[in-house]
């Protein structure tokens, strides 16, 4: 096998472990309401994951990535409008 080969199946498995990981940082919050800030390790992984979805040429994965960074803007309006805070 070829180490270019080799080398994107290393980075696509490296950045569906992250995406992975992004999702599962908002478990806590969201279905356990454990008051804790894991949803903000999205900001550390999703860039990263981005990147390596990139050097393994998968848009889908880069893209999830990406839209697992800006997570926290769909969250916060979940979050307001379940708890109250915004008069509907």
């Amino acid at each position: 096998m070829s180490t270019i080969i080799l080398r994107k199946k290393i980075f696509y498995y490296l950045s569906l472990t992250l995406f992975l990981v992004g999702v599962i940082s908002w478990v806590p919050y969201l279905v356990l309401n454990i008051q804790e800030s894991y949803g903000m390790l999205t900001f550390v992984f999703g860039p990263i994951g981005f990147y390596f979805g990139y050097l393994a040429n998968n848009r889908l994965l880069a893209l999830s990535n990406l839209a697992m960074l800006f997570s926290v803007i769909p969250v916060v309006i979940y979050v307001y409008l379940t708890k109250g805070y915004i008069p509907m």
